[in-house]
């Protein structure tokens, strides 16, 4: 699900992990496979890609390489690669992506402005 064309990263181990029982309050800002399953009241900024889990919620606005959400965002997302938002997944605000699957049961609200 994660690859990476850098052959020194390995992407598909978690880096940064915040827990479900996890709340913060301020931006975060950093790089390597980010997975989100608590709270979080503030900006993303990730130079690699995140992964918002089933408990994750993010307030706040998120600036990734590629999004993965199975949980709740309020606010506006920017994507140079993919948005995937699972089943369970909830995103209100507007999205600026590459690409964008959209899985049954999933939620978008707002406005999509597609990146060349």
């Amino acid at each position: 699900m994660f690859m990476s064309n850098d052959r020194d990263k390995n992407v598909n181990k978690i880096e940064t992990l915040i827990g479900e029982g996890c709340s913060i309050i301020g931006s975060l800002k950093g790089e390597n496979l980010l997975k989100l399953n608590g709270y979080l009241e503030g900006n993303i900024i990730w130079k690699d890609d995140i992964l918002i889990g089933n408990t994750g919620y993010c307030k706040g606005d998120i600036i990734c390489k590629n999004a993965y959400i199975n949980g709740k965002i309020e606010g506006n997302i920017t994507c140079e690669g993919i948005l995937t938002i699972e089943d369970n997944g909830q995103v209100i605000g507007d999205i600026s992506i590459r690409n964008i699957i959209v899985k049954e049961g999933g939620l978008l609200d707002g406005k999509c402005c597609i990146i060349k």
